[in-house]
Formats: C-alpha cells, sequence, structure tokens
C-alpha cells in the first residue's frame, strides 16, 4: 500500500495475517454478490429462503401459513421480500429464550 505525502511515496507493508484476512474477506464479498438477487426487491421461495437461513422450506411454509412469520401469498405460492426477511431475523432474536437455571430444592 501506497500513499503520496507531499509528493513523497510511503510504503507499508501489512502482517502476513491482515493480508490473509483481506483476501478471505475479499472472496466473502465476491461469493455474497454472485449469490445475492440481481434485483433488489426480487421476492425469495421458501426454498431460497430456507437455504439462507438454514431451515426446511416446509417449516416456513407452515410458519407463514399460520401469521407468524411475514410473507407474500401468491395463490399457493409463498415468497418472501428482504422487509419480511429482515423482520424475520428480528423475531427470531426476541423468540431466543434465556436458559432456565434448575434449583435443588432440599
Amino acid at each position: 500500500m501506497e500513499s503520496a505525502d507531499s509528493g513523497r511515496f510511503v510504503r507499508v507493508v501489512l502482517p502476513d495475517e491482515v493480508v490473509e484476512c483481506l483476501a478471505a474477506l475479499t472472496t466473502l464479498a465476491r461469493v455474497w454478490a454472485e449469490r445475492a438477487p440481481a434485483d433488489p426487491d426480487a421476492l425469495l421461495t421458501a426454498e431460497q429462503l430456507g437455504e439462507l437461513l438454514q431451515l426446511s422450506p416446509r417449516t416456513l411454509q407452515d410458519q407463514a401459513a399460520a401469521g407468524v412469520l411475514p410473507h407474500h401469498r401468491f395463490g399457493r405460492h409463498y415468497r418472501f421480500s428482504r422487509s419480511d426477511i429482515s423482520a424475520i431475523l428480528r423475531l427470531s432474536e426476541q423468540s431466543a429464550k434465556p436458559r432456565r437455571k434448575r434449583l435443588n430444592i432440599a
């Protein structure tokens, strides 16, 4: 990396760990960009959303049909927008229950 300082260039040498992290982040960004829908307003199917969230598409469809998850319905097809996905993620964060402690009653 070089920077100009009043006409002079300074060479900065980064540690190998930083270079490896930057390379990994670049690869991750490239993969994410390839998987992202070309249209930001595109609707995802239950299968696509299930793959992203690592959930069963059937579970997503059942929860949407029960009114638990926000969605768009076209006939018998369920679709999920970006705002729906954000709401689902917020719901999942809220529903995380703290672990219960066991009380030993003597």
